[in-house]
């Protein structure tokens, strides 16, 4: 679609994005066009939607870090788009070397107008997306969709990733890079009166490999049961994959950054993060 070709430039994927909210919340005369987020200019481009909210396009890592140097981000913008490149991907390292100064201006145009003379133009009306949807994921944030589709974050070298990574490899049956995770000592209390507490690395990887259930057998195209976060974003909330409210305290180690101390504390509302 036309909406595909824009994310090639600065706040193309916005737009798009955009495209399809103001059609899912049924705003019939929006337009098809978000000018306000088109632009090679490095900084912050803003855009006020009627019936959706603000919208913001950042261009280059350094704005970004300015946007978010404080939290009202959170309650300015439903949604930011970042990208690090001049002008968004037409201008990455990847696209061949021009000597022109204004090639980032031709590349953007160019790309607008193959939106402009596509015979689809949003991203909801791509006949084969709408067809995925109809035979695999069932609609737009089911949970299937949620599970292939959507990703979660987590600040780098933080408890939160900590626990992702050890939830990853629980639900992989994978107890060696589970127990990696932990300092030589490190404890696991798994709150349960069939394993209780689990000290040490050793302990860890045996219970992970041959005391948990066995993996379902897997087939291409399903997904597989798994862990997930309540928010993509924050937190140690966690839903399981028999639909249990989890919620995890994670301590690390300061020398090391290795998990000393996981507690799982069943029951937890999932309602904040």
């Amino acid at each position: 679609t036309g909406a595909a070709a824009i994310f090639g430039a600065s706040g193309g994927v916005l737009e798009a994005a955009l495209r399809t909210a103001v059609h899912a919340l049924g705003i019939e005369d929006a337009p098809i066009e978000f000018k306000e987020c088109r632009g090679i200019d490095r900084g912050v481009k803003v855009a006020t939607i009627p019936g959706v909210g603000s919208v913001a396009a950042v261009s280059s890592i350094a704005s970004a870090i300015d946007l978010l140097s404080n939290d009202s981000w959170k309650d300015d913008y439903l949604m930011i788009e970042v990208m690090a490149c001049p002008g968004g991907c037409l201008g990455g390292g990847g696209e061949p070397k021009s000597d022109d100064p204004n090639i980032l201006e031709k590349r953007a145009k160019s790309i607008y107008q193959i939106d402009a003379d596509a015979t689809l133009r949003n991203s909801h009306d791509n006949p084969e997306v709408q067809q995925l949807y109809k035979d695999m994921l069932d609609h737009p944030l089911s949970e299937k969709s949620e599970q292939l589709l959507h990703t979660v974050y987590s600040a780098r070298g933080s408890p939160r990733e900590k626990l992702f990574q050890f939830l990853d490899a629980v639900d992989h049956r994978d107890g060696t890079r589970a127990a990696d995770l932990f300092t030589k000592n490190g404890v696991w209390n798994t709150n349960t009166p069939l394993y209780g507490e689990i000290y040490g690395k050793e302990n860890i990887k045996s219970l992970i490999e041959s005391k948990l259930p066995a993996l379902p057998p897997y087939s291409a195209g399903h997904a597989r049961l798994k862990h997930r976060f309540v928010s993509n974003v924050e937190g140690t909330n966690i839903v399981a994959p028999d639909g249990q409210n989890i919620h995890f305290d994670v301590a690390l180690d300061d020398a090391t950054g290795r998990i000393k101390s996981l507690k799982r504390i069943p029951g937890e509302s999932t309602t904040t993060a």
